[in-house]
């Protein structure tokens, strides 16, 4: 079976579990094919993946289908953060080289209105921009 997730993603779920007692998920972010388990055949669960240039991508789904979409360097340090919750609205972070602190940050209301972020410092400072419907 598949579930269709606000942010656009559909996650495939097995009919059966696997000889650990776990539902197998399945998904495609982009063009990356993500893998994980879940107790539940629901769609919740940790997907995980890593991309041609060693970034790991993870997708946390959670009991109520709110999505994060993680990427991380290979050595951990975080690149960006999307959650998007069940009424489409979303907060995405891109963070700073050493993976430290908040760089550009969108968020995105539910009626499709955006607030940008962009040119933070370590302090929090930068532009705002608000994108009208």
């Amino acid at each position: 079976s598949s579930v269709e997730l606000a942010s656009g993603e559909k996650v495939l779920v097995s009919k059966e579990k696997n000889k650990d007692g776990k539902y197998e998920l399945m998904a495609t972010v982009g063009k990356f094919e993500l893998k994980g388990t879940s107790d539940k055949n629901d769609g919740s669960g940790t997907l995980e993946g890593v991309k041609d240039d060693n970034n790991k991508v993870k997708l946390t789904v959670s009991d109520d289908l709110e999505t994060t979409l993680e990427i991380t360097k290979a050595d951990g340090k975080k690149v960006s953060t999307k959650t998007t919750a069940k009424d489409k609205s979303s907060t995405e972070e891109i963070f700073d080289d050493s993976g430290e602190y908040v760089t550009e940050k969108t968020i995105t209301r539910a009626n499709g209105t955006k607030l940008e972020l962009t040119e933070m410092t370590k302090e929090g400072k930068g532009k705002a921009k608000e994108v009208l419907k």
